[in-house]
């Protein structure tokens, strides 16, 4: 196959269902930092960092419980930064969940959060645009076949592309400015399209059945944990963080989960020194009744498909090193979205056949460009029309899960 037709294929792929990937790498973007936006929009998520030092599990736990509607809590997440608070997540009389905010050494109760937040809102449209996981997944992973198609068929339609990482735009007109606008953010984008991209047609093999295996979680042996959904009582929330100090010593705890149906433990996961993996590759877990020590885990004893299932999300959303990395997604996220705009409105301007010293409007351009995505023009409408009403309906409470 000749330059000329790798180049159709490569246009034909970032334009018709660019529209959907846009909004995709937009939101995709955006959920890097969703949890910040969360803490803008939310004084109650907000700490003084001068005024934390240790992590009080107990007297969160405690202050939790007193709040709570129901006394259900769901879990209690350590704070991703100094200035945040700690996050605890209940369910209300009618069996809904919500947040709630405490500081994190003294447990002082802050105040609370819908659960539909901008994190979820960010999170949800990005992976599976609010649609039940295995109708939406596998929509969204046409967006990651397309930029790997898009990818590989740029090394053969820009000969020398490496030269591209050093080329600054030139200006003489404007189809050569948004060429090499193109060619420069897409050569320093090849490591970003490459993990995005693959970690996104992981997310597809889950839902077609590609399931990890995990160590057990053990069982319960109180009989009133196997008949019951039971919350720990203050001593045994207690009996059971001690005890993770002497079975787990190098567990750096990031949540705390507790039961959610009968004969279900309460599960303490973190970070430890596996890398690339979920706080859930780390785990010990304590019978909630009594707080004794049921089982552990850790990451290094995953099977390689589990390991692979646990690296997907650092890899896919940068929150493999905190703060910094998520930082480094969004400026990549936004580069690659404007990679996205940028080659679509040159494949307009071609289409359009406007020469490059010609006067135009930009309507025309972007008309031109809509004239030529056929089917997947009304695809990606219908697609982003459904994700925000029903993100309207949720966010609301018209639609309730």
């Amino acid at each position: 196959m000749d330059r000329a037709k790798w180049f159709n294929v490569h246009s034909w792929v970032g334009v018709q269902l660019s529209i959907l990937l846009c909004f995709v790498l937009i939101t995709g973007t955006l959920a890097t930092v969703s949890h910040e936006i969360d803490w803008v929009t939310n004084k109650a998520m907000r700490v003084a960092p001068s005024s934390v030092t240790k992590i009080n599990w107990q007297a969160i736990y405690v202050s939790a419980t007193e709040q709570s509607q129901t006394k259900h809590l769901s879990v209690i997440k350590q704070p991703t930064e100094d200035w945040f608070a700690a996050e605890v997540i209940a369910y209300d009389t009618n069996k809904q969940r919500y947040r709630m905010f405490f500081h994190p050494t003294t447990g002082e109760y802050l105040g609370e959060g819908r659960w539909y937040n901008w994190q979820v809102f960010f999170r949800m449209t990005h992976r599976h645009l609010m649609l039940p996981v295995k109708y939406g997944v596998p929509i969204i992973s046409i967006c990651a076949f397309l930029l790997l198609t898009s990818l590989i068929t740029s090394f053969v339609v820009y000969r020398h592309w490496w030269k591209g990482f050093l080329r600054w735009p030139r200006k003489q007109h404007r189809k050569l400015f948004w060429s090499d606008i193109h060619r420069l953010l897409g050569a320093w984008n090849i490591w970003f399209i490459l993990v995005v991209s693959i970690t996104g047609v992981w997310y597809l093999l889950e839902v077609l059945g590609v399931r990890a295996s995990y160590p057990d979680r053990g069982q319960v042996v109180s009989q009133q944990a196997k008949d019951n959904r039971v919350m720990p009582s203050p001593d045994v929330f207690l009996k059971a963080m001690k005890t993770v100090d002497i079975e787990f010593p190098d567990l750096d705890i990031k949540t705390v989960r507790f039961p959610t149906r009968k004969n279900a433990p309460m599960i303490v996961q973190g970070q430890s020194t596996a890398i690339l993996v979920r706080d859930r590759a780390n785990l010990i877990s304590f019978d909630p009744m009594t707080g004794e020590f049921l089982s552990k885990f850790r990451g290094e004893q995953l099977n390689l498909v589990a390991r692979v299932t646990e690296a997907v999300d650092p890899l896919h959303f940068g929150t493999f090193a905190g703060l910094p990395s998520r930082i480094l997604y969004f400026v990549f996220g936004v580069l690659l979205s404007t990679l996205a705009v940028s080659g679509t409105y040159m494949f307009a301007m071609k289409t359009s056949r406007i020469s490059h010293r010609q006067v135009f409007s930009k309507r025309k351009v972007w008309k031109s460009a809509l004239s030529k995505m056929g089917f997947g023009k009304w695809f990606s409408y219908i697609s982003i029309t459904i994700c925000l009403l029903i993100a309207f309906g949720l966010f609301t409470g018209l639609i309730t899960q």
